[in-house]
């Protein structure tokens, strides 16, 4: 084989991680809602709270750990310590039965990891590669596939542990799957020679009376303690709004600094793609909250005399994704023919529809639930389904578009800031709609029996929602449209 086409081999290393990694994460978030709610007896709403502040905050940390990986760890080191803090989060997970002040340091131990990994495992996978090397498009592409097979098989592998063993047991397999991984990446140290390692002059440097390698003990130890405060007394939004704002500030210099009107308009069109984007994540994110326990509720999971674990509905997604994913890149070939502006609009048009579609299948499975007390589990397979193929028409297309501004040394500023408003502030979003569906009445054991009519609304407000949303970019597309042929233009 000629050595230029094959990748390196240290790209076999990370990927190992990156496997891992997401088994560890989306293992351990489709066991989460369910483990508030139905172990540690929290009311919906303290759990939507808590879940949603959980996934905001895993958005924000990576733009301080970026920052500390390009300063002062660089990207290998600050990934192996990502991985070995989200390890330890689960593990502390597992003990959070025995007081809440546990459950609150795990999500907050594994908030920082995930902050040091997931900000730089791609950035290590890049300095693998030369700038020009043709092989660097396969690698990010395989990069990609590997995270997509930890997220399929994390939710059955962990859903069945649980079930058949404990909570415990279930988050421990999601530590053990992350320190398997860094185990593999550590076993190719000699493969990473080559990248940037600790910077040790600014490490042993002194900065305001203090070596530098002691003030990162000092965050490294402060940092879980102060999101475990925010997660105890709910002040999460206080740090959304906070970094919220600080963003805005930074896309507005970046606007005020644009040269020309071309570049202008394509800030222009980055942010309103960022809306719908947001938007579109506050409803997709229902599935690992309001849509996990109407299943858990609501929807019939026997097969042949087997329960079928709640947790394990999370692989739909990832499947979905990842089949269409390969699917579409057989089938779709990039045509050079029409405006680009108004190709984007209609993806954007596609994936909203298909997200309408898919809470519409979600509505008419609860108004059968409400009719026969449970639903089928083919039709919520085909409604989750179906919001997973629509995820291919956002995310993709947005960061694309960013990649292509013309303005120099703003790409991955404005790719954070994307992230911070389609990640977390959506997930934040995500848990004030979830919360509608909290709605119950206490019977005479005391036992509370949640309103499958809550859901109902719900799932149709989100339909109608996303609806409107498609209507809203339809007419963007439409003038866009007219405006090209207005001008005669065919890019």
């Amino acid at each position: 084989m000629n050595k230029q086409s094959s990748q390196p081999r240290a790209i076999y290393y990370i990927v190992a991680l990156q496997i891992w990694e997401y088994f560890s994460f989306y293992g351990m978030r489709a066991l989460l809602i369910l483990y508030l709610t139905n172990q540690l007896k929290f009311d919906d709403t303290h759990a939507y709270a808590l879940f949603s502040a959980y996934c905001s905050l895993v958005y924000v940390t990576p733009i301080l750990g970026g920052y500390l990986a390009d300063k002062v760890l660089g990207n290998r080191m600050a990934v192996m310590i990502g991985a070995l803090l989200m390890a330890l989060g689960h593990l502390v997970l597992g003990a959070s039965e025995i007081s809440p002040a546990f459950l609150y340091l795990s999500l907050a131990i594994i908030v920082c990891g995930y902050g040091l990994f997931k900000s730089n495992v791609s950035c290590l996978l890049g300095e693998l590669y030369a700038t020009d090397d043709p092989r660097r498009d396969g690698g990010f592409s395989l990069l990609y596939a590997a995270g997509n097979v930890g997220s399929i098989v994390a939710p059955i592998a962990c859903g069945y542990v649980q079930q058949e063993y404990s909570w415990a047991m279930g988050f421990a397999l999601a530590a053990i799957g992350m320190f398997a991984g860094l185990i593999i990446f550590m076993s190719g140290k000699r493969h990473f020679a080559h990248t940037t390692g600790v910077n040790k002059e600014l490490l042993c440097s002194t900065k305001l009376m203090m070596p530098v390698w002691a003030w990162l003990l000092v965050l490294l130890i402060t940092a879980p303690m102060l999101i475990t405060l925010l997660f105890w007394k709910e002040w999460a939004v206080y740090a959304l709004i906070a970094a919220t704002v600080v963003g805005l500030a930074v896309l507005l210099r970046i606007y005020r600094q644009a040269e020309t009107h071309e570049q202008r308009k394509s800030l222009q069109l980055i942010v309103v793609m960022t809306f719908f984007s947001l938007l579109f994540w506050a409803f997709a994110q229902q599935g690992g909250s309001s849509i996990s326990l109407y299943i858990d509720r609501f929807v019939n999971r026997d097969v042949l005399g087997y329960a079928v674990p709640t947790a394990m509905f999370q692989s739909i997604n990832a499947f979905a994704v990842m089949l269409c994913g390969i699917v579409l890149a057989w089938l779709v070939k990039e045509g050079v023919s029409g405006n680009r502006t108004v190709r984007l609009w209609g993806k954007f048009a596609l994936g909203l529809g298909l997200m309408s579609a898919g809470f519409c299948i979600l509505t008419l499975s609860a108004h059968w639930s409400a009719a026969h007390g449970q639903s089928s589990m083919p039709l919520m397979v085909l409604g989750l389904a179906v919001m997973g193929f629509a995820e291919l028409f956002i995310d993709p297309v947005a960061m694309s578009q960013i990649t292509r501004i013309t303005i120099p040394g703003v790409t991955g500023v404005l790719t954070g800031i994307y992230m911070l408003l389609s990640g977390a502030i959506a997930n934040y979003l995500a848990g004030v709609i979830a919360d509608q569906t909290s709605q119950g009445e206490f019977d005479a054991s005391g036992a509370i029996n949640y309103s499958i009519n809550a859901y109902i609304d719900v799932f149709s407000a989100i339909t109608w929602g996303a609806l409107a949303c498609v209507g809203a970019v339809l007419v963007i597309w439409l003038y866009q449209t007219l405006k090209v042929r207005a001008r005669g233009v065919t890019a």
